[in-house]
């Protein structure tokens, strides 16, 4: 049970990145996430886990290794990734490698400005992935102010409380 929470936690960290990934590389008519606290629940629509809220402390650089660290693992894992944009909704459909399974998406996000988005991902597994032949997730992400003391850009806390800093996650991963 605890692996498969760990499993888990790393696609949706994954989406998230993948997500933010899409938004910065190729959105640029999209607001920018405003630097500071942002808070990101995740609904997963079809589950029986309630949701999971978790915290980002993000400054522009931050932001933008992010970006660059997204991509390069949705170019390692996605042999398809198209995207379009109409207005402040950007859609991608990807087709990726999760473990064993290829995972087949098609995510909406929606931007309310530089200070909160909207993503839907609906996904498919072959073969299935935990147990699951698909999946849908809602996130809302919304920026709640400076980021406090304890947390520097780049420091991620989880809904199950643990504390890790993207920034030397991705770093470690070079």
């Amino acid at each position: 049970m605890i692996e498969e929470t760990r499993l888990r936690n790393l696609l949706l960290v994954t989406i998230t990145l993948l997500a933010t990934a899409a938004l910065g590389a190729s959105f640029e008519d999209l607001p920018k996430r405003k630097p500071g606290l942002w808070e990101m629940t995740m609904m997963p629509v079809d589950a029986q886990r309630p949701p999971t809220t978790s915290r980002v402390c993000i400054d522009t650089a931050t932001d933008a290794m992010l970006t660059d660290f997204g991509l390069g693992i949705s170019n390692q894992v996605c042999s398809k990734r198209d995207i379009s944009i109409r207005g402040g909704v950007a859609t991608i459909e990807a087709v990726c490698k999760i473990g064993a399974s290829q995972q087949t998406t098609r995510s909406t996000i929606t931007s309310t400005g530089n200070t909160g988005y909207k993503t839907e991902i609906k996904a498919q597994y072959d073969p299935p992935f935990l147990g699951k032949t698909e999946s849908t997730t809602s996130q809302q992400a919304k920026w709640t102010g400076p980021c406090p003391p304890d947390m520097k850009p780049g420091d991620l806390v989880m809904g199950n409380g643990i504390k890790v800093n993207l920034r030397d996650l991705a770093a470690s991963k070079k």
